[in-house]
């Protein structure tokens, strides 16, 4: 599935979902997408590690608690998709990659992200993927919007840190 806004900065995306006999309605849905980012890693990154501003720019995220800052090992909280999830920061290396995993009874998420430094910025890997409940909270939803909110994150990322406006 090509995301509307492909000519906008988001190169390639793809979802995969799998289930099983064992595991319905559980399932795993992992996400990829990429983007070439016209800024440096460091600006890139700090937009990341900014959990206090997720609601602000990250789809389906509503509200996060950031207690102690975020560094390896740090927990917060946030709210997306209608779960409070608890989380923690599993991968933390500065201006490199960022990466977290949250739960909560009904969704577990993993969310990694990958920069490489290229020229003229920053090239962006963000991986994602979601088991246990995800699909049932995906059918109260547009498939294309859960599916879509993957690619508007790394759509949205790529606006903050160039500075240019987001679009309509």
């Amino acid at each position: 599935m090509i995301h509307p806004w492909a000519g906008h900065g988001v190169s390639w995306a793809r979802r995969d979902t799998y289930r099983s006999d064992v595991t319905q309605p559980r399932a795993e849905s992992s996400m990829h997408a990429e983007a070439l980012i016209a800024a440096s890693p460091q600006q890139v990154y700090t937009h990341l590690v900014d959990v206090a501003r997720w609601p602000d720019w990250v789809p389906g995220v509503r509200a996060t608690r950031v207690p102690g800052g975020i560094r390896l090992g740090a927990e917060f909280e946030v709210e997306m998709y209608g779960a409070r999830l608890e989380a923690v920061v599993t991968e933390y290396e500065p201006d490199t990659r960022f990466g977290w995993i949250g739960s909560s009874v009904d969704l577990s998420i993993y969310q990694a992200w990958i920069l490489v430094p290229v020229a003229p910025g920053t090239h962006v890997i963000a991986k994602k993927v979601e088991r246990e409940l995800t699909t049932v909270l995906m059918r109260n939803s547009p498939a294309e919007e859960i599916y879509y909110a993957h690619q508007d994150t790394l759509l949205r990322l790529k606006q903050r840190a160039e500075g240019v406006a987001p679009s309509a």
